[in-house]
């Protein structure tokens, strides 16, 4: 065991001994303008959305049991309540529908349909801007070495507007009029009354259905990140350079999700949905970049690159259906200008 471990203490020291050497060399060499400034806009890329569980029942969407009286009952396009009268006579007046398609002669029918669609979006380049300040700690293989500090901003919007076509369970719960007049659609009763009766106990029919979902998708997000991290600048001609850097980030995505939907059944139910939702998550990632510089002058120079971020990825959900941002493989082009001094 004790041979074993020789290697990994010859090896530490080895690397202790380099590191403090190079520690000593970075004092003992007087380094031209250590600090450098830099700034200029930011392109990202390989940002991508998911939409998920599309025409999933919303979780206040409850059409309760098949059968009984004098239950609260809500569906995806109405809803059918208790009364302050507690439902007298088996009728109530606090009830609701959407669309004049669900009256048929004297009934009234509610819908309640679960899917679980799934679509994906890119996004075209997102802008943002980067601003970053490092400072040269030493000379190393006749190139520079130190480290840096940055933080970017990045706007990002991705919308999707596409259809998504599959099968979906739907729960259709048709109530008698008792002979009364629907009122027009769309229809609100209160729980105080008075107001067209409505029965309050349904006759049910299921089945899996074809459905077509139509409608808009927007997700907003505003990343905002820190990044500190080692670089290393190495010069090939007389006034371009290049630069590697990596390190750490930490971001702050503040997101909304919002979506507006119309699912069409088969059998000509039509159920509409909308909500948002907003909200800010803490991400931890790591960065790479290299860069291209061209000196206009001893202190000013101009520079494009590109950098590779890996902040994982944040979500929102709102009435049972969820938008995932992916920040796990973004790329960000960089331009702009450095100043040493």
């Amino acid at each position: 065991m004790h041979f074993k471990k020789q290697p990994l203490i010859r090896t530490a020291l080895t690397a202790a001994t380099g590191l403090f050497a190079a520690s000593l060399y970075a004092q003992d060499t007087a380094l031209d303008d250590p600090n450098w400034f830099s700034a200029g806009p930011a392109f990202g890329l390989n940002i991508n959305a998911s939409f998920k569980h599309l025409g999933n029942g919303s979780p206040a969407t409850q059409p309760g049991p098949a059968t009984g009286e004098g239950i609260d009952r809500t569906y995806d396009d109405g809803f059918v309540h208790v009364d302050s009268s507690g439902n007298a006579g088996g009728q109530t007046w606090n009830w609701g529908y959407q669309h004049s398609s669900q009256v048929q002669g004297d009934t009234v029918t509610m819908n309640a349909e679960s899917a679980n669609g799934t679509l994906h979006a890119d996004g075209d380049p997102q802008m943002g801007f980067d601003l970053a300040y490092g400072r040269r700690l030493g000379k190393l293989w006749g190139g520079k070495w130190g480290f840096e500090a940055a933080f970017d901003f990045t706007e990002i919007s991705i919308q999707d507007n596409s259809t998504f076509n599959g099968t979906a369970m739907l729960v259709s719960d048709s109530y008698s009029l008792g002979g009364n007049i629907a009122p027009d659609a769309p229809y609100s009763g209160s729980f105080e009354g008075p107001g067209t009766l409505l029965g309050d106990t349904p006759t049910r029919s299921t089945g899996l259905e074809s459905v077509m979902i139509t409608g808009h998708r927007s997700l907003d997000a505003q990343v905002y990140a820190l990044r500190a991290g080692l670089d290393y600048e190495v010069p090939f001609c007389k006034r371009f350079s290049a630069r590697f850097s990596g390190g750490l980030a930490l971001a702050v995505a503040d997101s909304k999700y919002s979506f507006n939907e119309t699912a069409t059944f088969e059998s000509g139910a039509v159920v509409s949905r909308a909500g948002s939702s907003s909200g800010a998550d803490v991400l931890v990632g790591g960065y790479v970049d290299a860069k291209l510089l061209c000196a206009l002058t001893h202190h000013i120079s101009i520079f494009a690159g590109a950098q590779y971020e890996d902040l994982g990825t944040t979500s929102r959900s709102v009435a049972g259906e969820q938008a995932q941002l992916n920040l796990e493989g973004s790329v960000n082009v960089l331009f702009g200008v450095q100043v040493s001094f």
